[in-house]
This record gives structure tokens, sequence and C-alpha cells, in this order.
């Protein structure tokens, strides 16, 4: 081997394991191999959120699509369950997810719902639900409702949406949330719905959220 041939080889080398541990590092800060730094702790946060909540006790635990997952970038990064009130038999579907923010954020109800079937009743509101957490704050969330009514007889009369986005804080409701949530590499994301009739005493989504958004709350971590 020549001279000089070993310094340079261990020059190269050098350069090589620090490319390679600066592109890892940088992938997992931004999800490119799938993970972000933070992830797991939030993944596992709401994997963790009990099936029975007071009155709300979850009956069915369903998987999403594979074409949405894939889409979302939200692989064993999500709960899809169907919770009952053991006292009134009001039911609401509840997704719970955790993701890439500009995947996780823009896709809502009135993107993905409706049809020949049903057709959107007005514009979204925003819906304020302060909350007491467990230890002790107040908290102010809100979150987008939209009401879509059934146009055929053998179909339910209304079904009701609420969905929200949050960073690990409150959860928010905004216009335009790729924008808004830009400097996060991931978020969650709320959304639940039921069949209902009209007015806000019939509002079994707003009644399943004022019950069990402190527990919700208590299994989520600040993202980054």
């Amino acid at each position: 081997m020549k001279k000089g041939t070993v310094p340079l080889l261990i020059g190269a080398t050098v350069i090589a394991v620090i490319t390679v541990a600066m592109t890892v590092y940088s992938a997992t800060l931004t999800g490119r191999f799938g993970g972000f730094m933070g992830i797991t702790e939030a993944r596992a946060g709401i994997k963790a959120l009990p099936m029975e909540i007071g009155h709300w006790q979850a009956e069915k635990e369903r998987e999403i699509g594979d074409g949405a997952v894939a889409m979302l970038r939200i692989q064993d990064s999500y709960i899809l369950r169907t919770y009952k009130n053991t006292a009134t038999g009001d039911e609401v579907h509840v997704t719970l997810m955790v993701g890439p923010s500009g995947k996780v954020s823009v896709h809502n109800p009135e993107i993905c719902f409706g049809g020949r079937d049903y057709k959107m009743e007005s514009a979204r509101s925003r819906v304020p639900i302060g909350v007491l957490l467990s230890s002790g704050d107040e908290i102010d969330d809100t979150f987008f409702r939209v009401d879509f009514v059934g146009q055929s007889l053998d179909v339910n009369n209304r079904i009701s949406f609420y969905w929200g986005i949050s960073t690990g804080d409150a959860w928010d409701a905004v216009e335009n949330p790729r924008f808004h949530f830009r400097r996060f590499r991931y978020v969650y994301k709320l959304q639940a719905e039921a069949y209902s009739g009209t007015g806000a005493d019939n509002d079994t989504v707003k009644r399943f959220l004022e019950d069990c958004l402190p527990t919700i709350h208590s299994h989520l971590r600040q993202c980054r």
C-alpha cells in the first residue's frame, strides 16, 4: 500500500460514517423512513386510551383501510373504535390518530364523505368545548362540526361529524391546517361521528367529547 493511502482510507471511512449518521438522524426527524422522533411515545399514548371512559364503553375496534393508512402514513398510529353509552345506548364512532402534519391535517368529512345517500346540510361550524383536565387546569378545545342529511328512506336521517387537530395541547379547528401546523413534523387528529337528530339536545358527539376529552388529553404527548 502506497504511502498516504491509509490516511486517505481512514478519512473516507470517517466521512462515510458521518454521512450515514446524519442521513439516519435527518430521516428520523422528518419521517422519511416511516417514523418521527417522538412518534413512538405519541403512538403508545393513543393506543393506551381506555376502552371504558365513564359511561362510555368501546364495543368495537376496527381497522382503517390499507389505502388510507398508506396515504396518511399512520401505520400502527391510530385507533378506530365505537363507544357506546351504557346509560343511554348512544353510539359514537371515534378515530384518533397521530402522523405527518401535512398528511393528517388536511383530510376531513367534507372531502371524504357524502354521495348519493347523504348531502351536507350546511357549512361547517366551530364548536368550543371547555375541558377540566385531570391536573385541575382548564383548557379550551375547539372542533369543526358538519352535518350530513340522508337522502333516502333506508338511511339514517343525519350524521354529525366533529374533528380537530392538536399538537398535544388544546384541540383546534383551523381553516388552513397544512399551513397552520407546518412547523410540526406530526400532529394528532380526533374525529368523532354519530347518527343524531336535530337540535343541540340531540348532539350525541358533543356529549361524548364533554365526557371523554379529559381522559383523551391525558394520553397526548407534545408534538415536535
